[in-house]
Protein backbone atom coordinates (compact mmCIF):
# COMPACT_ATOMS: atom_id res chain seq x y z
CA UNK A 1 0.00 0.00 0.00
CA UNK A 2 2.91 2.30 1.05
CA UNK A 3 4.26 1.33 -2.50
CA UNK A 4 1.37 2.56 -4.41
CA UNK A 5 0.95 5.85 -2.24
CA UNK A 6 4.72 6.56 -2.73
CA UNK A 7 4.30 6.10 -6.63
CA UNK A 8 0.82 7.89 -7.05
CA UNK A 9 2.66 10.72 -5.17
CA UNK A 10 5.13 11.03 -7.82
CA UNK A 11 1.94 10.95 -10.31
CA UNK A 12 0.89 14.18 -8.76
CA UNK A 13 3.96 16.12 -8.55
CA UNK A 14 4.55 14.81 -12.53
CA UNK A 15 1.07 16.00 -13.63
CA UNK A 16 1.61 19.40 -11.38
CA UNK A 17 3.88 20.86 -13.00
CA UNK A 18 2.17 19.87 -16.54
CA UNK A 19 -0.44 21.71 -15.02
CA UNK A 20 1.25 25.16 -12.97
CA UNK A 21 5.02 25.68 -14.52
CA UNK A 22 6.83 27.36 -12.42
CA UNK A 23 10.25 29.06 -12.35
CA UNK A 24 12.77 29.31 -9.79
CA UNK A 25 15.99 31.95 -9.19
CA UNK A 26 18.90 30.72 -8.38
CA UNK A 27 20.56 33.80 -6.99
CA UNK A 28 24.70 32.38 -7.11
CA UNK A 29 24.40 30.81 -9.88
CA UNK A 30 22.53 33.67 -11.74
CA UNK A 31 20.35 31.10 -13.39
CA UNK A 32 16.70 30.62 -13.72
CA UNK A 33 15.00 27.13 -13.72
CA UNK A 34 12.07 26.30 -15.20
CA UNK A 35 10.02 23.41 -13.93
CA UNK A 36 7.57 22.51 -16.09
CA UNK A 37 6.14 19.44 -17.93
CA UNK A 38 9.82 17.86 -18.38
CA UNK A 39 11.19 18.75 -14.69
CA UNK A 40 8.17 17.22 -13.71
CA UNK A 41 8.42 14.26 -15.46
CA UNK A 42 12.06 13.95 -14.34
CA UNK A 43 11.44 14.43 -10.32
CA UNK A 44 8.41 11.66 -10.48
CA UNK A 45 10.72 9.15 -12.27
CA UNK A 46 13.24 9.67 -9.67
CA UNK A 47 11.27 9.67 -6.81
CA UNK A 48 10.36 5.90 -8.14
CA UNK A 49 13.99 4.93 -8.44
CA UNK A 50 15.17 6.80 -5.03
CA UNK A 51 12.42 5.44 -2.97
CA UNK A 52 13.59 1.95 -4.51
CA UNK A 53 9.74 1.04 -5.92
CA UNK A 54 11.84 0.33 -9.00
CA UNK A 55 15.18 -0.42 -9.18
CA UNK A 56 17.70 1.38 -11.80
CA UNK A 57 17.63 -2.25 -13.83
CA UNK A 58 13.90 -1.60 -13.98
CA UNK A 59 13.42 1.79 -14.96
CA UNK A 60 15.92 1.02 -17.84
CA UNK A 61 14.35 -2.06 -18.73
CA UNK A 62 11.34 -0.14 -19.28
CA UNK A 63 13.19 2.29 -22.03
CA UNK A 64 13.94 -0.70 -23.66
CA UNK A 65 11.02 -2.34 -23.95
CA UNK A 66 10.37 -5.98 -25.80
CA UNK A 67 10.67 -7.21 -28.99
CA UNK A 68 8.15 -5.24 -30.89
CA UNK A 69 7.83 -2.46 -28.44
CA UNK A 70 10.90 -0.53 -27.88
CA UNK A 71 10.01 2.96 -26.45
CA UNK A 72 13.35 4.28 -28.03
CA UNK A 73 11.91 2.94 -32.02
CA UNK A 74 8.82 5.04 -30.86
CA UNK A 75 10.28 8.49 -29.94
CA UNK A 76 12.64 8.06 -33.33
CA UNK A 77 9.66 7.29 -35.35
CA UNK A 78 8.07 10.25 -33.97
CA UNK A 79 10.63 12.93 -33.99
CA UNK A 80 11.71 11.83 -37.50
CA UNK A 81 8.24 12.16 -38.91
CA UNK A 82 8.50 15.86 -36.48
CA UNK A 83 11.55 16.76 -38.51
CA UNK A 84 10.48 16.64 -41.61
CA UNK A 85 6.68 18.05 -41.19
CA UNK A 86 8.62 21.05 -39.08
CA UNK A 87 11.24 21.40 -42.95
CA UNK A 88 8.41 21.39 -44.81
CA UNK A 89 6.25 24.06 -42.37
CA UNK A 90 9.16 26.02 -42.54
CA UNK A 91 9.29 26.97 -46.07
CA UNK A 92 6.02 28.50 -45.51
CA UNK A 93 4.01 25.63 -47.36
CA UNK A 94 1.84 25.68 -44.71
CA UNK A 95 0.69 29.27 -44.56
CA UNK A 96 0.41 29.18 -47.87
CA UNK A 97 -2.20 26.92 -48.23
CA UNK A 98 -3.61 28.18 -44.98
CA UNK A 99 -4.29 31.62 -46.06
CA UNK A 100 -5.19 30.92 -49.57
CA UNK A 101 -7.90 28.74 -47.86
CA UNK A 102 -9.03 31.46 -45.39
CA UNK A 103 -9.15 33.75 -48.31
CA UNK A 104 -11.44 31.53 -49.64
CA UNK A 105 -14.36 32.56 -47.42
CA UNK A 106 -14.58 35.89 -49.41
CA UNK A 107 -15.87 37.76 -45.67
CA UNK A 108 -18.25 35.39 -44.82
CA UNK A 109 -18.29 34.20 -41.02
CA UNK A 110 -20.00 30.92 -41.54
CA UNK A 111 -17.62 30.00 -44.41
CA UNK A 112 -14.49 30.71 -42.47
CA UNK A 113 -15.56 28.63 -40.11
CA UNK A 114 -15.64 25.46 -42.37
CA UNK A 115 -12.54 26.55 -44.02
CA UNK A 116 -10.99 26.43 -40.97
CA UNK A 117 -12.48 23.58 -39.73
CA UNK A 118 -11.25 21.64 -43.07
CA UNK A 119 -7.65 23.22 -43.23
CA UNK A 120 -6.93 22.07 -39.34
CA UNK A 121 -8.18 18.50 -40.19
CA UNK A 122 -6.56 18.26 -43.98
CA UNK A 123 -3.32 19.17 -42.61
CA UNK A 124 -3.54 16.91 -39.10
CA UNK A 125 -4.41 14.15 -41.61
CA UNK A 126 -0.96 13.98 -43.06
CA UNK A 127 1.53 16.06 -40.28
CA UNK A 128 -0.01 15.54 -36.78
CA UNK A 129 -2.26 18.30 -34.66
CA UNK A 130 0.99 19.89 -33.18
CA UNK A 131 2.03 21.11 -36.58
CA UNK A 132 -1.30 22.43 -36.77
CA UNK A 133 -1.10 24.29 -33.32
CA UNK A 134 2.06 25.74 -34.19
CA UNK A 135 1.39 26.76 -37.75
CA UNK A 136 -2.53 27.93 -37.94
CA UNK A 137 -3.22 29.43 -34.36
CA UNK A 138 -0.82 32.54 -35.15
CA UNK A 139 -2.66 32.59 -38.31
CA UNK A 140 -5.97 32.57 -37.59
CA UNK A 141 -5.02 35.08 -34.54
CA UNK A 142 -3.64 37.34 -36.68
CA UNK A 143 -6.18 37.60 -39.38
CA UNK A 144 -8.78 37.79 -36.76
CA UNK A 145 -7.11 40.70 -35.20
CA UNK A 146 -7.03 42.53 -38.71
CA UNK A 147 -10.42 41.73 -39.23
CA UNK A 148 -12.11 42.93 -35.69
CA UNK A 149 -13.34 39.51 -35.09
CA UNK A 150 -14.11 37.37 -32.42
CA UNK A 151 -11.80 34.26 -32.88
CA UNK A 152 -12.27 32.19 -29.98
CA UNK A 153 -14.67 29.56 -31.91
CA UNK A 154 -12.26 29.49 -34.87
CA UNK A 155 -9.98 28.88 -32.66
CA UNK A 156 -11.08 25.83 -30.54
CA UNK A 157 -12.47 24.87 -34.12
CA UNK A 158 -8.95 24.14 -34.81
CA UNK A 159 -7.77 22.50 -31.81
CA UNK A 160 -10.43 20.56 -32.06
CA UNK A 161 -10.33 19.27 -35.57
CA UNK A 162 -6.54 18.90 -34.96
CA UNK A 163 -7.26 16.02 -32.05
CA UNK A 164 -9.88 14.51 -34.06
CA UNK A 165 -8.46 13.81 -36.87
CA UNK A 166 -5.15 12.88 -35.83
CA UNK A 167 -7.08 9.53 -35.15
CA UNK A 168 -6.95 9.52 -38.87
CA UNK A 169 -3.63 7.81 -39.81
CA UNK A 170 -1.25 5.82 -37.93
CA UNK A 171 1.66 8.56 -37.35
CA UNK A 172 -0.94 11.58 -36.39
CA UNK A 173 -0.20 11.46 -32.75
CA UNK A 174 2.46 10.07 -30.71
CA UNK A 175 -0.50 8.00 -29.06
CA UNK A 176 -0.79 6.33 -32.34
CA UNK A 177 2.71 5.29 -32.30
CA UNK A 178 2.49 3.74 -28.51
CA UNK A 179 -0.26 1.76 -29.63
CA UNK A 180 0.06 0.32 -33.21
CA UNK A 181 3.89 -0.47 -32.05
CA UNK A 182 2.83 -2.31 -28.98
CA UNK A 183 0.40 -4.56 -30.82
CA UNK A 184 2.42 -4.89 -34.11
CA UNK A 185 -0.10 -2.76 -36.34
CA UNK A 186 0.83 -2.37 -39.67
CA UNK A 187 -0.10 1.01 -41.60
CA UNK A 188 -2.83 0.01 -43.41
CA UNK A 189 -4.43 -2.40 -40.43
CA UNK A 190 -4.35 0.77 -38.67
CA UNK A 191 -6.28 2.46 -41.18
CA UNK A 192 -8.76 0.09 -41.83
CA UNK A 193 -10.68 -0.10 -38.43
CA UNK A 194 -9.89 4.19 -37.95
CA UNK A 195 -11.33 5.51 -40.91
CA UNK A 196 -14.88 5.44 -40.44
CA UNK A 197 -14.77 6.13 -36.36
CA UNK A 198 -12.58 9.24 -37.59
CA UNK A 199 -14.97 10.23 -40.04
CA UNK A 200 -18.09 9.70 -37.74
CA UNK A 201 -16.09 11.58 -35.05
CA UNK A 202 -15.25 14.60 -37.41
CA UNK A 203 -18.54 14.80 -38.67
CA UNK A 204 -20.68 14.85 -34.89
CA UNK A 205 -17.68 17.05 -34.13
CA UNK A 206 -18.35 19.47 -36.62
CA UNK A 207 -22.45 19.76 -36.84
CA UNK A 208 -22.48 20.46 -32.50
CA UNK A 209 -18.94 22.75 -32.74
CA UNK A 210 -21.52 25.11 -35.57
CA UNK A 211 -24.90 24.76 -33.63
CA UNK A 212 -23.12 26.03 -30.88
CA UNK A 213 -21.20 28.92 -31.80
CA UNK A 214 -23.72 29.76 -34.86
CA UNK A 215 -24.86 33.04 -33.01
CA UNK A 216 -21.11 34.26 -32.76
CA UNK A 217 -20.22 34.14 -36.82
CA UNK A 218 -20.50 37.62 -38.42
CA UNK A 219 -22.22 37.38 -41.30
CA UNK A 220 -19.64 39.85 -43.19
CA UNK A 221 -16.64 40.75 -42.20
CA UNK A 222 -13.86 42.62 -44.37
CA UNK A 223 -11.02 40.48 -44.97
CA UNK A 224 -7.49 42.39 -44.01
CA UNK A 225 -6.15 44.27 -47.02
CA UNK A 226 -2.51 43.81 -48.23
CA UNK A 227 -2.70 40.35 -47.50
CA UNK A 228 -0.46 38.32 -50.67
CA UNK A 229 -0.43 34.51 -49.24
CA UNK A 230 2.43 33.74 -52.29
CA UNK A 231 4.46 36.05 -50.33
CA UNK A 232 4.62 34.01 -47.36
CA UNK A 233 5.75 30.84 -49.47
CA UNK A 234 9.46 31.44 -48.36
CA UNK A 235 11.42 28.98 -50.70
CA UNK A 236 9.34 27.26 -53.35
CA UNK A 237 12.07 24.47 -54.44
CA UNK A 238 12.90 23.60 -50.08
CA UNK A 239 8.90 23.55 -50.43
CA UNK A 240 9.07 20.71 -53.47
CA UNK A 241 11.91 18.83 -52.00
CA UNK A 242 10.10 18.57 -48.67
CA UNK A 243 6.51 17.69 -50.18
CA UNK A 244 8.29 15.45 -51.83
CA UNK A 245 9.90 13.79 -49.05
CA UNK A 246 6.91 13.64 -47.04
CA UNK A 247 5.03 12.26 -49.38
CA UNK A 248 7.24 9.31 -50.18
CA UNK A 249 7.49 8.80 -46.65
CA UNK A 250 3.95 7.88 -45.94
CA UNK A 251 4.03 6.04 -49.15
CA UNK A 252 6.65 3.19 -47.96
CA UNK A 253 5.70 3.54 -44.77
CA UNK A 254 2.47 2.47 -45.76
CA UNK A 255 4.22 -0.84 -47.54
CA UNK A 256 7.49 -1.18 -44.62
CA UNK A 257 5.62 -4.84 -43.29
CA UNK A 258 5.40 -5.78 -46.36
CA UNK A 259 9.03 -4.95 -47.66
CA UNK A 260 10.57 -6.34 -44.34
CA UNK A 261 11.43 -2.71 -43.07
CA UNK A 262 11.10 -1.78 -39.75
CA UNK A 263 8.68 0.86 -39.92
CA UNK A 264 10.14 3.47 -37.72
CA UNK A 265 13.32 2.86 -40.03
CA UNK A 266 11.37 4.76 -42.88
CA UNK A 267 10.97 7.92 -41.24
CA UNK A 268 14.19 8.25 -39.89
CA UNK A 269 16.23 7.60 -43.04
CA UNK A 270 13.91 9.69 -44.67
CA UNK A 271 14.15 12.46 -42.13
CA UNK A 272 18.10 11.88 -42.27
CA UNK A 273 18.22 12.65 -45.96
CA UNK A 274 16.19 15.90 -45.75
CA UNK A 275 18.55 17.01 -42.98
CA UNK A 276 21.28 16.69 -45.01
CA UNK A 277 19.40 18.76 -48.09
CA UNK A 278 18.70 21.03 -45.54
CA UNK A 279 22.30 21.54 -43.84
CA UNK A 280 23.67 21.67 -47.61
CA UNK A 281 21.19 24.82 -48.24
CA UNK A 282 21.88 26.48 -45.19
CA UNK A 283 25.93 26.01 -46.01
CA UNK A 284 24.93 28.04 -49.20
CA UNK A 285 23.34 30.74 -47.11
CA UNK A 286 26.03 31.08 -44.82
CA UNK A 287 28.43 31.54 -47.89
CA UNK A 288 26.76 34.19 -48.99
CA UNK A 289 26.36 35.50 -45.49
CA UNK A 290 30.20 35.03 -45.00
CA UNK A 291 29.70 33.00 -42.26
CA UNK A 292 31.61 29.34 -41.73
CA UNK A 293 29.42 26.67 -40.77
CA UNK A 294 30.99 24.94 -37.53
CA UNK A 295 31.07 28.49 -35.93
CA UNK A 296 27.30 29.30 -36.85
CA UNK A 297 26.23 26.09 -34.86
CA UNK A 298 28.44 27.02 -32.35
CA UNK A 299 26.99 30.43 -32.06
CA UNK A 300 23.67 28.69 -31.73
CA UNK A 301 24.69 26.46 -29.27
CA UNK A 302 25.58 29.25 -27.12
CA UNK A 303 22.52 31.03 -28.12
CA UNK A 304 24.13 33.75 -28.86
CA UNK A 305 21.50 36.42 -30.43
CA UNK A 306 23.12 37.12 -34.57
CA UNK A 307 21.03 37.54 -37.22
CA UNK A 308 21.92 33.00 -38.21
CA UNK A 309 18.23 32.98 -36.44
CA UNK A 310 17.14 34.32 -39.94
CA UNK A 311 18.27 31.23 -41.55
CA UNK A 312 15.53 27.65 -42.22
CA UNK A 313 17.52 25.08 -41.02
CA UNK A 314 17.92 26.99 -37.23
CA UNK A 315 14.36 27.83 -37.69
CA UNK A 316 13.29 24.53 -37.79
CA UNK A 317 16.26 23.57 -34.64
CA UNK A 318 13.91 26.25 -32.55
CA UNK A 319 10.65 24.35 -33.43
CA UNK A 320 11.41 20.87 -32.84
CA UNK A 321 9.69 19.30 -29.50
CA UNK A 322 12.93 18.53 -28.10
CA UNK A 323 11.56 18.08 -24.66
CA UNK A 324 9.36 15.57 -25.88
CA UNK A 325 12.06 13.02 -25.29
CA UNK A 326 12.88 13.41 -21.60
CA UNK A 327 8.92 13.49 -21.11
CA UNK A 328 8.43 10.26 -22.79
CA UNK A 329 11.42 8.43 -21.68
CA UNK A 330 10.47 8.98 -17.79
CA UNK A 331 6.41 8.24 -18.74
CA UNK A 332 7.57 4.85 -19.49
CA UNK A 333 9.63 4.31 -16.23
CA UNK A 334 6.92 6.12 -14.32
CA UNK A 335 4.42 3.71 -16.02
CA UNK A 336 6.14 0.99 -15.25
CA UNK A 337 6.23 1.50 -11.34
CA UNK A 338 2.60 0.78 -12.11
CA UNK A 339 3.02 -2.43 -13.20
CA UNK A 340 5.22 -3.29 -10.47
CA UNK A 341 2.61 -2.58 -7.93
CA UNK A 342 -0.06 -4.11 -8.90
CA UNK A 343 -1.97 -0.91 -10.07
CA UNK A 344 -2.53 -2.53 -13.65
CA UNK A 345 -3.50 -5.52 -12.66
CA UNK A 346 -6.28 -4.32 -10.43
CA UNK A 347 -7.67 -1.87 -13.40
CA UNK A 348 -7.77 -4.69 -15.88
CA UNK A 349 -9.84 -6.50 -13.94
CA UNK A 350 -12.14 -3.34 -13.47
CA UNK A 351 -12.04 -3.14 -17.40
CA UNK A 352 -12.69 -6.91 -18.57
CA UNK A 353 -15.79 -6.45 -15.98
CA UNK A 354 -17.07 -3.24 -17.64
CA UNK A 355 -16.37 -5.04 -21.19
CA UNK A 356 -19.02 -8.08 -21.11
CA UNK A 357 -19.47 -7.44 -25.04
CA UNK A 358 -17.76 -5.27 -28.32
CA UNK A 359 -19.98 -2.40 -27.60
CA UNK A 360 -19.00 -2.28 -24.66
CA UNK A 361 -16.08 -2.73 -24.47
CA UNK A 362 -15.72 -0.05 -27.13
CA UNK A 363 -17.50 2.66 -25.13
CA UNK A 364 -15.70 1.69 -21.96
CA UNK A 365 -12.20 1.79 -23.12
CA UNK A 366 -13.32 4.90 -25.03
CA UNK A 367 -14.82 6.86 -21.98
CA UNK A 368 -12.33 5.21 -19.45
CA UNK A 369 -8.99 6.41 -21.07
CA UNK A 370 -10.62 10.31 -22.32
CA UNK A 371 -10.98 10.73 -18.83
CA UNK A 372 -7.80 9.32 -17.73
CA UNK A 373 -5.84 11.21 -19.90
CA UNK A 374 -6.90 14.80 -18.16
CA UNK A 375 -5.24 12.93 -14.67
CA UNK A 376 -2.15 11.89 -16.20
CA UNK A 377 -1.74 14.01 -19.75
CA UNK A 378 -2.57 11.32 -22.87
CA UNK A 379 0.78 9.81 -23.37
CA UNK A 380 1.33 8.71 -20.07
CA UNK A 381 -2.09 7.28 -19.92
CA UNK A 382 -1.75 5.66 -23.09
CA UNK A 383 1.39 3.89 -22.07
CA UNK A 384 -0.30 2.91 -18.40
CA UNK A 385 -3.01 1.53 -20.70
CA UNK A 386 -1.39 -0.45 -23.19
CA UNK A 387 0.82 -2.00 -20.20
CA UNK A 388 -3.36 -2.66 -18.94
CA UNK A 389 -4.56 -4.55 -22.08
CA UNK A 390 -0.90 -6.86 -21.16
CA UNK A 391 -1.78 -7.58 -17.68
CA UNK A 392 -3.21 -11.13 -17.30
CA UNK A 393 -6.08 -9.83 -15.98
CA UNK A 394 -7.22 -8.20 -18.81
CA UNK A 395 -9.00 -11.41 -19.72
CA UNK A 396 -10.93 -9.74 -23.36
CA UNK A 397 -10.03 -11.52 -26.69
CA UNK A 398 -11.33 -11.26 -30.30
CA UNK A 399 -13.46 -8.48 -31.13
CA UNK A 400 -13.75 -7.35 -27.43
CA UNK A 401 -10.05 -6.90 -27.48
CA UNK A 402 -9.70 -5.14 -30.73
CA UNK A 403 -12.36 -2.76 -29.90
CA UNK A 404 -10.57 -1.88 -26.68
CA UNK A 405 -7.31 -1.31 -28.53
CA UNK A 406 -8.36 1.05 -30.79
CA UNK A 407 -11.03 2.46 -28.38
CA UNK A 408 -7.56 3.19 -26.34
CA UNK A 409 -7.12 5.37 -29.68
CA UNK A 410 -9.58 7.26 -29.45
CA UNK A 411 -9.43 8.06 -25.59
CA UNK A 412 -5.97 9.33 -26.12
CA UNK A 413 -6.73 11.73 -29.27
CA UNK A 414 -10.49 12.96 -27.98
CA UNK A 415 -9.16 13.52 -24.02
CA UNK A 416 -7.40 16.53 -24.94
CA UNK A 417 -10.69 17.71 -26.29
CA UNK A 418 -12.13 17.38 -22.71
CA UNK A 419 -9.48 19.80 -21.01
CA UNK A 420 -6.61 21.79 -21.74
CA UNK A 421 -4.29 19.42 -19.64
CA UNK A 422 -5.58 16.73 -21.42
CA UNK A 423 -2.26 16.64 -24.07
CA UNK A 424 0.53 18.56 -24.20
CA UNK A 425 -0.77 20.01 -27.40
CA UNK A 426 -3.36 22.00 -25.08
CA UNK A 427 -0.68 23.39 -22.84
CA UNK A 428 1.31 24.40 -26.45
CA UNK A 429 -2.05 25.72 -27.95
CA UNK A 430 -3.16 27.98 -24.86
CA UNK A 431 0.83 29.63 -24.38
CA UNK A 432 1.07 31.01 -27.69
CA UNK A 433 -2.23 32.72 -27.87
CA UNK A 434 -1.23 33.71 -24.00
CA UNK A 435 2.12 35.17 -25.51
CA UNK A 436 -0.40 37.27 -28.02
CA UNK A 437 -2.24 38.07 -25.41
CA UNK A 438 -5.47 36.13 -26.13
CA UNK A 439 -6.98 34.40 -23.40
CA UNK A 440 -9.12 31.43 -23.25
CA UNK A 441 -9.72 30.34 -20.02
CA UNK A 442 -9.67 26.59 -18.53
CA UNK A 443 -13.40 26.88 -17.78
CA UNK A 444 -14.56 28.08 -21.02
CA UNK A 445 -12.69 25.29 -22.80
CA UNK A 446 -13.75 22.58 -20.46
CA UNK A 447 -17.75 23.84 -20.94
CA UNK A 448 -17.36 23.25 -24.33
CA UNK A 449 -15.22 20.33 -24.32
CA UNK A 450 -17.81 18.56 -22.16
CA UNK A 451 -20.75 19.79 -24.44
CA UNK A 452 -19.72 18.44 -27.07
CA UNK A 453 -16.79 15.58 -26.66
CA UNK A 454 -19.11 13.17 -25.04
CA UNK A 455 -21.26 12.91 -27.89
CA UNK A 456 -17.60 12.67 -30.19
CA UNK A 457 -16.78 9.80 -28.46
CA UNK A 458 -19.99 7.98 -28.49
CA UNK A 459 -20.30 8.25 -32.59
CA UNK A 460 -16.48 7.49 -32.72
CA UNK A 461 -16.60 4.01 -30.54
CA UNK A 462 -20.03 3.04 -31.93
CA UNK A 463 -18.90 3.17 -35.37
CA UNK A 464 -15.89 0.88 -34.43
CA UNK A 465 -17.88 -1.37 -32.59
CA UNK A 466 -20.22 -2.03 -35.54
CA UNK A 467 -17.21 -2.42 -37.67
CA UNK A 468 -16.27 -5.63 -35.85
CA UNK A 469 -19.55 -6.56 -35.61
CA UNK A 470 -20.67 -6.56 -39.49
CA UNK A 471 -16.94 -8.03 -40.04
CA UNK A 472 -18.11 -11.01 -37.88
CA UNK A 473 -14.91 -9.96 -35.69
CA UNK A 474 -16.08 -12.29 -32.29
Amino acid sequence: MLELLVTLSAFFVAVYFIVRPATIRIPFLKRRIVLDYVAGSVLGASILVVSNILTPSQAWGALLGRPGFSPYTIIILFMSMAYISISLDSTGFFEYAALKMIMRSRGDGRSLFFYIYALSSVITLFTSNDIVILTLTPIIFYFGKHAKMNMIPYLIAEFFAANIWSMFLYIGNPTNIIVSMANNLTFFEYSYWMVLPTVAGGMVNTLLLYLLFRGTFRRRFEIPKGIKPEEFLRDRTCAKVGLSVFVLTIMIMAFAPYLGIEMWAVPFLSALALFFYDATVASREYANKSLIFYKVFKRYAYRKKTKIYQFRLHMIAERMPWKVVPFLFCSFIMVESLVTTGFTDALASFITFMSPNILAASLSMGFLSSLAANLVNNQPMTVLFTKIMESQNFALSGGSRMASMFSLIIGSNLGANLTIIGALAGIMWIKILRDKKQEIGYGLFAKTGFLITPFVILAACTVLALEFMLAGVR
